[in-house]
């Protein structure tokens, strides 16, 4: 079966989608020995061959986890300050090198956090376009009235004059919610209640599309299936 050299480069999980429509434009990838710069050139398993970076990648399998993210860790694999990534909290039977978060969370904030080499699920998942509805438990500072739920389910102004799209609001207590959005702009939620004269004191993504925490305790992480991702 055929299919697009960038596709075939992901399965091998070389690199991340956007990383390797990058390297493809610049020459790095070759198809029966010529330098290839279109990423959507077909290219079949078995019979062209293909090299990235001067190396024949193999198909690998595609390894899927979730991670109950505990506060305090930035959401990076590697990190040049020296702060405390995730990639710490992963145990010894992920292979950090082939692996990498899909999205984010903030370093305050907990909860279900993806790792996957499958870098087209990943691009799936995160890309504008697919609007993946991801489910926060929020504790706020003050009581949340009902005029502010109204607000944020039809969509709120940031400072930035930027206004969220639609989101669901389930009413907890007065001082807690659970918010789904399917925005993740950068600290949105965070943005969304201090639009609404509110303020986060603490926050944890207890679901991200159809994939939830059930059964998992804070620093646990459980591999799964790509049959498990309903996408």
């Amino acid at each position: 079966m055929k299919l697009r050299l960038e596709k075939y480069l992901v399965e091998c999980g070389v690199a991340s989608r956007r990383k390797i429509k990058k390297a493809i434009a610049e020459g790095r990838a070759t198809v029966n020995g010529l330098v290839e710069v279109n990423d959507a050139t077909e290219v079949e398993w078995g019979i062209d061959v293909i090299t990235f970076d001067g190396i024949i990648p193999q198909k690998k399998e595609l390894k899927y986890y979730i991670m109950y993210k505990v506060a305090g860790y930035i959401t990076a694999m590697e990190d040049m300050h020296n702060r405390a990534i995730v990639a710490e909290l992963l145990p010894d039977f992920v292979d950090k090198k082939s692996v990498s978060p899909v999205g984010r969370l903030d370093k305050d904030t907990e909860g279900l956090l993806l790792f996957t080499s499958d870098g087209d699920l990943s691009y799936t998942m995160t890309h504008p376009d697919k609007k993946m509805e991801k489910t926060y438990y929020v504790e706020l500072d003050r009581e949340i009235s009902e005029e502010a739920i109204s607000a944020l389910e039809s969509g709120v102004k940031f400072d930035t004059d930027y206004v969220s799209l639609p989101s669901k609001v389930e009413y907890l207590t007065p001082k807690s919610i659970h918010l789904t959005i399917t925005e993740g702009k950068y600290r949105q939620v965070k943005k969304m209640l201090k639009a609404v004269k509110n303020k986060v004191t603490y926050l944890k993504r207890v679901q991200f599309g159809n994939l939830t925490l059930d059964g998992m305790n804070p620093g646990d992480v459980r591999e799964i299936s790509r049959e498990d991702i309903h996408i």
